[in-house]
Formats: structure tokens, sequence, C-alpha cells
């Protein structure tokens, strides 16, 4: 395996997720401003968070540099989890790092971060948060079925 190449792959992936997650905002906050868009149980209603996961901790200044650092930290793990050829927690974290950096950067850039994805039942998110949800999911199965989920090199 070229792990070098494995990384620059993943960097690029790792900058198109982001890029899908910053456009869908992006569309959100151009076209979702006026009216919401409901289907049945699910649709589109614009929501501005100033907090993390379910709007916690909103306002709270340590928010960001906290952030700054558990980002840090779940890359520096993808990165490791790559080397010793644990390929699905290392792509599991990579999805985390990818949704993480795409509402850091909101959080970054506006001091907030626009949700605009709705389920009757839950909580309104976003394309960050479905990807932050996704490797979470990854990561605990690459855990818990190593031989499975684990994708070893």
């Amino acid at each position: 395996m070229n792990k070098p190449s494995d990384l620059v792959r993943w960097g690029i992936l790792v900058t198109v997720m982001i890029l899908v997650d910053q456009g869908t905002k992006w569309m959100a906050r151009r076209f979702l401003v006026q009216h919401a868009v409901m289907a049945g149980p699910a649709g589109l209603v614009l929501t501005m968070n100033k907090g993390v996961a379910f709007g916690l901790f909103g306002g709270w200044q340590w928010v960001v540099p906290v952030n700054a650092v558990l980002g840090i930290g779940v890359c520096v793990a993808a990165v490791a989890a790559l080397y010793r050829g644990d390929r699905g927690l290392a792509h599991g974290f990579l999805l985390v790092f990818a949704g993480f950096a795409g509402n850091f950067i909101d959080r970054v850039v506006a001091g907030q971060v626009t949700d605009f994805l709705w389920v009757r039942g839950w909580s309104v998110f976003n394309v960050a948060d479905c990807l932050v949800t996704t490797g979470a999911i990854l990561c605990g199965l690459a855990l818990l079925f190593p031989n499975r989920w684990g994708f070893h090199a």
C-alpha cells in the first residue's frame, strides 16, 4: 500500500466533502430564507446554530478553540490508523474530520453553523453532521468488529 498516495487521495476526498457541505449550506442560506420546504416527515428548514451538537454551549467563547484541538486530534488519529493499516477506522475518522471541518468553517466565518435538513422527531442538521455521524458509526463498527469492518491492509 502506498501511504503517501492514500493521504493525497483522502485529502482530496475530504476537501470535496467540505466543499459539498459548504455548497449546500450556501444554497440553504440563499433559498430557504423566506420559506421552508416540507415533504411529509422531512423537509428543508433554515436554522442557525450558535452552539455545538443540538445547540449546546451556544455563545461560549471557548467552544471554537476546543473544537480546533479536537479536530486536529481526530485528523492525527485518522493518519495513525491509516499507517497502522486500520483502514475502516481511518475512513471513519476522516469522515468525522471532514464533518468537523465543515462546521468549524461556519463557526469561524459566521460565528454560527447553518443547519437545514429536517426529519420529524429529530433536530435540524446539515451535511457535515451526516458525515460526523456516519464516521462515528464506522469507527464503532471497526472497533467492535475489526475482522469484518477494520479493512486491515
